[in-house]
C-alpha cells in the first residue's frame, strides 16, 4: 500500500496558515481602526429608543447647518419632534476629537491614520495622555472579514497577488466606516480622502501588473465607473437631500471604482441598485418591527460598501446571467 506523500498535504496547510495570518493581520489592523471610531461625534445627537421601541428621542447639542459628511438624517425639535432641516452651513460637522479631553487630532493627508505618534503606536491622546479604547466590533469584524476574503482569493485560481491587498484595502476602510456611520451618522473626510489614492494605485497594481497581461480596458473601465456613479449619486443629493447626504456622495466614488474594477460599468450600477436595494429592505423590516420610524434616520454608507464588495468577491455584476 502507498505511502501517501507528505506533500500533498501542502496546499491544505498553506491554506490555512495564509487564513490565520490573514484572521492576525485583520485584528491588528482592525485593533488600530478601532481607535479612530472613538473620534468621530455625532453631527447631532442620535434619538433613544421611546416607550414603543421607536427611535424618537432629544437634541442635548446644537445641529449643524447640513451635515456635510452624514447619510440620511432628519433633525429633531427641543421635545423629539421631527423637524424641518436648518439651512446650509460652511462648517459642516465637528472634526475628530479626543473623547476624553475633546481636543482636535488631526490626519495624515495621505493615509487615514492620526498623525500623532503617541496614538498611533498605543492609542495615546497627544493632550491629555488618555488612551482611546478601540471599538470592539471593528477588529471582530475586520479579522473575519480578512480571513474570510483570503480563503475566497485562494479558492479561485484566477485571482493574482495584487488583487488580495486590494479586496483587503476595501474591507478595512469598509468597516471602519461602516461602524462609524452606524454609531454617528458620519462619513468622515479624514478618512474617505485618503482612502481614494490608495484604493487607486491598488486597483491600478491589480489590473496592470503581472503575472498577468496587463490590462489597461480594465483599469480603464474602473476609473469611468468611480465617475460615473458620483456623478449618479450626485444627482440624487440634488434632487433628494433629504433623502442622501452629501457624505455618501463622497464615498460613492469609492465603491464604484471598486465595482468597475470587478464588473465593469454596467456591474457598479448594479452594485448601486443592491445597496438601495438592501437599503429600503431592512429599513422597510425596522419599521415593521417599530425599531425605527419614516423619518428615523438609516445610514446608507454601511450597504454601498457591502454591495461594492458582494460584486468583487462575485468577480462581475450581481445580475442573472444568460
Amino acid at each position: 500500500m502507498p505511502i501517501p506523500s507528505a506533500f500533498a498535504l501542502h496546499p491544505y496547510l498553506w491554506t490555512a496558515a495564509t487564513a490565520v495570518l490573514l484572521v492576525l493581520l485583520g485584528a491588528a489592523t482592525g485593533q488600530l481602526n478601532g481607535r479612530l471610531v472613538r473620534l468621530f461625534g455625532p453631527a447631532w445627537t442620535p434619538r433613544t429608543p421611546g416607550p414603543r421601541g421607536t427611535l424618537a428621542g432629544r437634541r442635548d447639542l446644537p445641529l449643524p447647518a447640513e451635515r456635510q459628511d452624514d447619510a440620511t438624517t432628519v433633525p429633531v425639535d427641543a421635545e423629539g419632534v421631527p423637524g424641518e432641516r436648518p439651512p446650509p452651513d460652511d462648517e459642516g460637522p465637528p472634526p475628530p476629537r479626543c473623547p476624553h479631553c475633546c481636543a482636535e487630532l488631526r490626519f495624515l493627508r495621505c493615509f487615514p491614520v492620526v498623525e500623532a505618534r503617541a496614538f498611533r503606536k498605543r492609542g495615546a491622546c497627544p493632550h491629555c495622555e488618555q488612551v482611546i479604547r478601540p471599538d470592539l466590533a471593528v477588529p471582530v469584524t475586520t479579522a473575519l472579514l480578512f480571513g474570510a476574503v483570503g480563503l475566497w482569493v485562494l479558492a479561485r485560481p484566477p485571482w493574482c497577488p495584487f488583487d488580495l491587498p486590494a479586496v483587503l484595502w476595501l474591507v478595512a476602510v469598509g468597516v471602519l466606516l461602516s461602524v462609524v456611520d452606524l454609531r454617528v451618522m458620519r462619513l468622515p473626510d479624514a478618512i474617505v480622502a485618503p482612502a481614494y489614492p490608495v484604493a487607486v494605485v491598488l486597483v491600478g497594481a491589480a489590473a496592470l501588473l503581472p503575472p498577468g497581461a496587463p490590462d489597461t480596458d480594465r483599469f480603464a473601465e474602473a476609473l469611468a465607473s468611480m465617475v460615473l456613479v458620483t456623478v449618479l449619486y450626485w444627482l440624487l443629493w440634488r434632487v433628494h437631500r433629504t433623502g442622501i447626504g452629501f457624505g455618501d456622495v463622497k464615498l460613492s466614488g469609492l465603491t464604484g471604482l471598486y465595482a468597475g474594477w470587478a464588473a465593469g460599468p454596467f456591474g457598479a450600477l448594479v452594485s448601486v441598485f443592491w445597496a438601495f436595494a438592501a437599503f429600503s429592505l431592512v429599513g422597510v423590516a425596522l419599521m415593521a418591527l417599530r425599531r425605527l420610524t419614516r423619518r428615523d434616520p438609516l445610514p446608507l454608507g454601511p450597504f454601498m460598501l457591502a454591495a461594492a464588495l458582494a460584486t468583487v468577491l462575485v468577480g462581475g455584476p450581481l445580475a442573472p446571467q444568460p
